[in-house]
């Protein structure tokens, strides 16, 4: 899963991905012009493989993780032609990078510093680059159906027709319901304002005892959004000390938590997925899918070949794995559920796919 941190200029958007995925790119690595994005893989912590391992020393533990992006800074008003848009349409979920802290030396891209208006700007923005993709493809559809029929251009078309007056009145596409055959129609597109949006804003030192409530920072935001706060100056200094360093500093700066860790617990649940765990040989491993995914699904996120032959799944929640000690003393226990390929996984399975080579 790839979760892509985006925004205006002098945001603070690489020193977040660096607080993210514990890197030292150089926070000005995009002043001399060059315009490849940085990425990592960042692993998502989960006691519950810490506790699933602990019963299997002698297997190789590995967490989930997620593929980060930091894009450069896009340009107001620049979102619906910037270069970087596949990249945004390429993501699972966004993070919009705000800025909240003034500095005399970095000005700020828009000119001021006001939170509440940029993220505003910014799903405006996104709107906009959905509308244009709208637009442009009912066009050729247009085009194409006077030509020729075509039962699936109907429909598509009927879908686009159906989606056009949200975005042409600036509400996006993200509360809208839509079917699964209406889903499937229009996933090629990656609209982003059906993508997980988050706002993410870096905020003054003397803003540090609002962090966690961003929303009594910045009233303008409204209550419908998803925003976070983190204090990028404050905490990057915090990632430098020693571990043992570290907590006198947070308690010095009134924070219980750093905001890396906090999110990336968060990251499966902001993007509507849940992990579930498997026991194999040499390895003790969590994996991610949708939530709703049938164990089939689950199978193919571990290897085709898994998914083309699967025959069965055996199943079990992790506490009660747990509760047992290892897997055999549950199956002896009969703790264990044979389920079909259409059984719904459930967070914190534990499941050992039998499949035919």
């Amino acid at each position: 899963m790839n979760i892509t941190l985006f925004g205006y200029p002098k945001t603070g958007k690489t020193t977040l991905f660096n607080l993210l995925a514990g890197s030292r790119v150089e926070v000005r690595a995009y002043d001399d012009g060059r315009r490849e994005p940085n990425v990592r893989s960042v692993p998502l912590p989960d006691p519950r493989l810490d506790r699933i391992a602990a019963a299997y020393p002698e297997k190789k533990r590995i967490a989930a993780s997620m593929d980060l992006t930091d894009l450069v800074g896009i340009s107001f008003g620049e979102v619906k032609a910037s270069l970087f848009l596949g990249h945004l349409r390429k993501a699972d979920g966004l993070v919009h990078v705000v800025r909240g802290f003034a500095d005399p030396d970095i000005p700020p891209a828009r000119g001021r510093i006001d939170p509440a208006s940029d993220v505003q700007s910014m799903e405006e923005e996104l709107v906009l680059a959905d509308l244009v993709l709208a637009d442009s493809r009912l066009e050729r559809l247009e085009k194409d159906l006077k030509k020729m029929k075509d039962p699936e251009g109907e429909k598509e078309r009927e879908v686009l027709l159906r989606l056009r007056p949200s975005l042409e009145s600036g509400r996006g596409l993200r509360d809208l319901p839509l079917a699964p055959a209406e889903e499937k129609l229009i996933r090629s597109f990656a609209f982003l304002t059906l993508k997980p949006l988050l706002h993410f804003i870096n905020i003054d030192e003397k803003d540090l005892p609002s962090i966690r409530r961003p929303e009594a920072l910045f009233p303008a935001l409204g209550s419908g959004r998803r925003a976070l706060a983190f204090c990028g100056r404050i905490e990057s200094d915090i990632a430098e000390l020693e571990a043992g360093e570290r907590a006198a500093f947070m308690a010095e700066y009134g924070l219980e938590a750093l905001s890396a860790p906090l999110f990336a617990a968060g990251a499966a649940a902001f993007l509507d997925r849940l992990s579930f765990f498997t026991v194999g040989k040499d390895e003790v491993r969590a994996w991610t899918v949708k939530k709703g995914a049938s164990a089939l699904e689950a199978a193919g996120a571990i290897h085709s070949d898994i998914a083309r032959g699967f025959i069965r799944a055996e199943v079990i929640a992790a506490d009660e794995l747990l509760r047992h000690g290892t897997l055999q003393h549950a199956k002896e226990a009969g703790a264990i559920r044979l389920e079909g390929k259409d059984c719904v996984v459930r967070d914190g399975d534990v499941i050992y796919f039998r499949f035919a080579p």
